[in-house]
Order: C-alpha cells, then structure tokens, then sequence
C-alpha cells in the first residue's frame, strides 16, 4: 500500500511538472519580489553549498496560524541552488498552483542558464570524478508532500529571529503575537544542545513528526513545546543509522551518499556527553 501511495504521489507530481518552464530563466528568480533567506539548521547535502528565495505575490501573506505548518498563497514561488566547489550544479523550484498542488522541478546547470532536468532525475559527473544525484520529481514528493508543510525550510523555527521582521513587514498573518517582540525558538540547555536538535529537526523531523512516519521516534521540533526525549536505544539506532551510507539502513534515506562527520560527531556528543564535543 505505501508503495502504491508513492507511485500516485510521484504520477501527480509527473504531471504537475508539465507545466514548470523549461529554462530557469523562465521561472522569475532575480525579478521583483524575490528576497534570499536562509535557514538556521542546514540540511545535510553532501558538503554542497546552497542558496535559497522565495517570492510570494504581491499584497498576499504565509499564513502562520499553525505555528509548525505554514500555508502559503497560490502563486508562491521557491528556489534552492546547489553549488559544488564554487560552481553552481543544480537549482530546485517549487511553485503553488491554483488547485493547490505543489509544482516541482529541478533545473541543471549548463552555463549561463540551467535546463529542466529529467522527471526521472539525472546522474552527473562532476570536475574530479564526483558523481552528485539530481532528484526525480518522485524524490522530491517524497520528502516534501508528507511533511507538515512541503516548505521546509521558511519556516517558524527554521527563521527564528528573522521572523519578527516579516511580521513588521506584513508578510505573516494570525501568527503568535509574541512573535512580534521575539521570534520563535525553543529550548536548550546550551549552544551544543540548541544545534543538535536543530540538527535533528532539519535533517529528519519532516518525517519523524507527530502523525508523520509510523515509527516511535518524533524528532520535529514543535513551536512552545519541550522537544521529545529519546531513549538509549532509539539514539544508538538513530547514531548507527546516521553514521551509514547503506542504502537499506541510512538516514536520511534520499539526496546523500556521503556521512556528514561533523554533524554526526554533534550528535554523538549530545547523546553521549562524556564523547569528545566536535
């Protein structure tokens, strides 16, 4: 059954794709209304540098309501570009379309300007022999229809104190007065623990939430709520399958080939303090 889910997922989403252009020249990055933003906690993309936009239409607002799922106009627009080695390879774009779905696709680099990529997705070589994995539509849909919100990444705690600006700016509605004086966070014994669970909220809590993946293991951070505590098995599972690239056993499951050490080692020595702090 969850396979079957898949498939329809990743067939809508083939025929959405349809209507993206075919050249990111196309889809208005750079034009007006279009503002960079960047998320406290990056999610671990194989070292690759990234930049991100977002541009919403004029006079409309990101409905901040539910403070851990924000609904966005029709007519949003998001891009995010992967840079190796100081040269851009890929850019994603996610665009809402006017019967609500989410419209993604992702554009390859070939020069000046970048080229929609299959719906299959594409295997590059890179300068040096590294190969990097363009996501399908399918990938995509994967990890972004089954969250809370399909944006991960403009977002309540993902934004923090940047946010009280895009209240005063009017780009937020209903959101939590308090945001207003403070943006949202959550709590932490101290920087080492703060950056651990932001580790975990970017890298796995858009599936292991409250109502997300059927698995006993909530890892989203959730606005004005304690985070979850885990028990010494689930962090050795949650450690081992971390420190693995084995395609039946790592986490996350899709976009990396390559253990990310650092963050790994951050989350050894929040699970196991007496390890060395990285």
């Amino acid at each position: 059954m969850q396979r079957l889910v898949l498939i329809l997922l990743s067939t809508a989403a083939l025929a959405a794709r349809a209507e993206l252009p075919e050249r990111l020249s196309q889809t208005g990055l750079g034009g007006a209304g279009v503002r960079a933003f960047e998320p406290r906690f990056a999610l671990w993309s194989d070292g690759a540098a990234k930049r991100r936009w977002i541009a919403l239409p004029p006079g409309t607002q990101v409905d901040a309501s539910q403070p851990d799922a924000w609904r966005f106009p029709v007519g949003t627009r998001l891009w995010k570009e992967f840079s190796v080695d100081g040269r851009p390879v890929e850019t994603r774009h996610f665009r809402l379309a006017a019967d609500g779905r989410w419209e993604m696709a992702s554009y390859v680099w070939d020069g000046a300007d970048a080229a929609r990529a299959p719906a299959r997705g594409q295997s590059l070589m890179l300068p040096g022999g590294r190969r990097y994995d363009v996501p399908s539509v399918g990938d995509c849909m994967a990890c972004h229809a089954g969250a809370r919100s399909p944006v991960l990444g403009f977002a309540a705690l993902q934004l923090g104190p940047a946010v009280s600006a895009l209240l005063r700016e009017g780009l937020l509605k209903d959101a939590p007065a308090s945001w207003a004086r403070q943006g949202p966070d959550f709590a932490a014994a101290g920087p080492a623990e703060h950056a651990a669970r932001g580790y975990l909220h970017a890298n796995c809590g858009h599936c292991h939430f409250e109502g997300g993946v059927p698995v006993p293991l909530r890892l989203a951070l959730d606005v004005g709520r304690p985070p979850a505590p885990l028990e010494a098995d689930q962090a050795a599972a949650l450690l081992r399958r971390a420190g693995t690239r084995n395609p039946y056993q790592q986490m996350p499951p899709l976009g990396t080939r390559e253990v990310d050490a650092q963050g790994l080692a951050l989350l050894a020595h929040h699970f196991n303090p007496e390890n060395p702090r990285p």
